[in-house]
């Protein structure tokens, strides 16, 4: 807290304040400042229905099934831009019916949220590579310059886990309105070391500005029916609380209507965005 009074009884009391919060005595979440804030620090996320390129349709590649092989729907939840406060609720959750997903992690959210990632790993989880700053004008200038943040997200999550990811996503998807001209050459020389990116079929539409709790759920369960396989968009970034509230939804419904759930990783069989 910054205050400009300079009455030493109230300089006092913020001190043992911030201890307090700190060390955790209180159990107060955050301040609506802190919340603003971090708000504008995610205002990419309110262009992403302009940034997402609509000239190259999501496509599954489904491996061909005999006559008597019986259909199984999977569900692939994969959250992005975290972690952060968020995850931990999504964790408990996903906890509770015992599912594993995949996480794209943005490393620009510090050694505060290490303990997250770790617990990720621990709980049988897949951990993706996402973005260090999550500037598309930065990271598109080049192959060179997404190569870099790339590395510095691929470091952070290695030092914070001890794992090696071997999966990533493109911030706004392997083709979108700012990688026109590189996408090609950035998907071919990931490929050449060894990296498998995933997109999605089904967006939960939950970083869009009228987003809701409702809008969410019904944009999942009614996205996942068109698909045998179904890599599903959404995000645990800390304003998403929304997502945390559908997610409670989502998943006891798609228990019911049969559905199984999977996490990504390079043995499953990417869904990416079809390039023509």
């Amino acid at each position: 807290m910054k205050h400009r009074n300079c009455i030493v009884i109230l300089f006092m009391i913020t001190g043992i304040l911030c201890v307090c919060f700190s060390t955790g005595f209180f159990s107060v979440e955050y301040t609506q400042n802190s919340y603003n804030k971090t708000i504008r620090q995610l205002e990419y996320q309110l262009g992403y229905s302009e940034m997402y390129s609509t000239q190259y349709p999501p496509e599954t590649r489904e491996m061909s099934k005999s006559e008597n092989e019986v259909e199984i729907k999977t569900v692939y939840l994969t959250f992005d831009d975290g972690p952060s406060e968020r995850t931990e609720e999504i964790l408990d959750i996903l906890k509770e019916y015992d599912i594993k997903a995949t996480f794209f992690v943005v490393s620009s959210n510090g050694e505060k949220h290490k303990e997250t990632l770790k617990r990720i790993n621990d709980e049988g989880h897949t951990i993706g590579v996402h973005s260090a700053s999550h500037s598309y004008k930065e990271i598109y200038k080049s192959v060179d310059s997404f190569l870099t943040d790339f590395e510095t997200c691929y470091r952070y999550i290695e030092t914070s886990t001890g794992i090696s990811p071997s999966i990533f996503r493109f911030p706004g998807g392997s083709i979108n309105n700012y990688n026109k001209t590189v996408f090609k050459e950035i998907i071919d020389e990931m490929g050449r070391r060894g990296f498998t990116y995933f997109d999605w079929n089904v967006s939960s539409e939950d970083a869009t500005k009228n987003s809701s709790e409702d809008s969410i759920y019904t944009n999942v369960v009614k996205g996942c029916s068109r698909y045998t396989n179904s890599v599903v968009l959404m995000h645990d970034s800390r304003p998403k609380k929304d997502t945390v509230a559908a997610l409670k939804r989502i998943i006891p419904t798609m228990l019911e209507q049969g559905y199984t759930f999977g996490k990504l990783d390079e043995n499953v069989t990417p869904t990416v965005f079809k390039i023509e």
